[in-house]
């Protein structure tokens, strides 16, 4: 049974459909179920209108359970408004399911028995949690039997491009209305064109069974925390999903020049040492990334020149051991300095600290660490607090968006991490070529870019000690690995 505060659920109000549905006779057998009911209740025949909006929520909630069973996370569940407070036109409500329509299928599902289902209920922070379901039963036996299936997915509903407001008091930052423009237009129009073409690959993990598992479980600790994201608040449990592929486009603070970065992608969210196991379409990926983006447009945005040298090293040197960013103990330290030195711009209030496992790693206190920051950036005195970081995602986006079309322009999908991104390692020239491109036309400068990293696999071949290959290891290993189940029905659609 599902614990209270265990439960990290999947939102029906994110379930993205398919092109094609594998579960048409569930759907039908929850169809009817309702109907039955339905005419032993209504005097007259039931309306249309009524018998698609039940198809339409069934087909929503059985696609939902099977991205819940394809989380590999025990504790994923489906959330599920029940409360007619969760349907409308509010940003934060569903506003394309019928919640009488939902609720009759909960109850059709329920009576097939082919969901455990727990009743919402109120945190205790006040936080009022969705009722939350499960596949089981027959149900849950035909997701084994399916597997891990590659699917096209239907375009995103909801607008590609949001804008975010912000309230200090409140600190929440709800989405606001906002007036198309010729740019906006621009933007979204790209955007779409960029998840169509995205949804025609396989993104996957070359990873067998039990380290993708090990991955999902880290993902799933409270104090999980993206590498490209900054400070205690950030720490959330994330759900893994091969499927959320397509990206939106957030801007915040209520100015489309604020943010304006590509969310939603399953390997923005992944550990950042997991990223060099992504395949695209089964083949082995190289990711590249812009060196010292922030730090380097602080000064470009001040029109000083950019210092020579590594912009995190701030003068830390241990004895006997000469400086190298790529070394221990230097390359675990350099990337707390890195994390702190893009805070410091990011943060709007000027007093983001280092907690304590940081200060105990990295062997400085916060106050420390800001004089050795200011003694080798003396302008970050200038722009401490003011929060440049928002404006500065804006120019990375442009720059994102600039790469991720031409390399589309190419026939090249190419994954974006803000200001790093992945491709097949066939094409690493060109990503390299386009990414120079791309920041010479926005920024009007020339780019620090790193050394790519390099593809990983846990898919080595296995050999017997007499130097022979270990056949049956090796078909065992990958008749159940998730990656193969994944690659195969992407083949089988490439096919047909």
């Amino acid at each position: 049974m599902m614990e209270y505060n265990k439960i990290q659920n999947i939102h029906l109000k994110y379930i993205n459909l398919y092109l094609d549905s594998k579960f048409e006779d569930q759907i039908s057998k929850v169809f009817h179920n309702v109907l039955a009911t339905l005419q032993q209740e209504l005097t007259n025949k039931p309306q249309e209108r009524m018998l698609e909006a039940i198809t339409k929520a069934a087909t929503r909630i059985i696609e939902g359970l099977y991205q819940v069973y394809g989380s590999r996370n025990k504790n994923c569940g489906l959330a599920v408004p029940t409360s007619k407070s969760g349907y409308g036109k509010k940003p934060h409500q569903i506003d394309d399911l019928s919640h009488a329509a939902v609720i009759r299928v909960l109850d059709a599902l329920q009576s097939l028995d082919w969901i455990k289902r727990r009743k919402g209920f109120k945190n205790k922070d006040g936080e009022c949690i969705p009722t939350s379901i499960k596949p089981s039963g027959d149900l849950l036996r035909l997701f084994q039997k399916t597997k891990y299936a590659w699917r096209p997915l239907a375009p995103i509903k909801k607008d590609v491009i949001v804008l975010k407001g912000y309230d200090p008091v409140t600190k929440l930052k709800e989405i606001q209305s906002f007036k198309d423009n010729n740019q906006i237009r621009h933007w979204r129009k790209n955007l779409k064109a960029f998840n169509k073409f995205l949804t025609q690959h396989a993104i996957c993990l070359s990873l067998e069974n039990h380290n993708l598992d090990k991955m999902i479980n880290r993902m799933s600790k409270k104090e999980y925390q993206v590498d490209w994201m900054f400070g205690e608040k950030k720490k959330k449990q994330r759900i893994f999903n091969f499927l959320h592929v397509q990206l939106r486009r957030i801007f915040a603070r209520g100015s489309f020049e604020h943010g304006g970065r590509f969310y939603g992608g399953w390997w923005q969210f992944i550990p950042s040492d997991y990223r060099s196991y992504i395949t695209i379409n089964g083949q082995p990926t190289v990711e590249i990334d812009y060196s010292e983006l922030h730090p380097r447009l602080m000064y470009l945005k001040s029109n000083q020149p950019i210092p020579e040298g590594d912009l995190y090293d701030l003068g830390l040197r241990y004895e006997g051991i000469e400086y190298n960013k790529e070394v221990e103990p230097y390359k675990s330290r350099r990337k707390i300095i890195k994390n702190y030195v893009n805070a410091v711009i990011n943060d709007e209030k000027g007093n983001y600290k280092l907690h304590g496992n940081l200060v105990k790693q990295l062997g400085l206190n916060t106050k420390s660490l800001e004089a050795l920051l200011v003694k080798k950036h003396p302008l970050i005195t200038d722009i401490k607090g003011k929060g440049l970081g928002l404006k500065f995602q804006f120019i990375d986006s442009q720059v994102a968006e600039s790469v991720m079309m031409r390399m589309m322009s190419k026939g090249i999908l190419c994954l974006p991490v803000h200001d790093s991104f992945i491709c097949q390692a066939e094409h690493l020239q060109e990503l390299r070529q386009v990414m120079e491109d791309a920041y010479s036309e926005v920024i009007n400068s020339t780019a620090k870019i790193k050394d790519p990293e390099m593809f990983k696999t846990d898919f080595e071949p296995v050999f017997y000690p007499s130097g022979a290959l270990d056949f049956t290891y090796m078909k065992n290993l990958y008749s159940s690995v998730i990656h193969e189940e994944f690659l195969s029905t992407f083949y089988e659609h490439s096919i047909k």
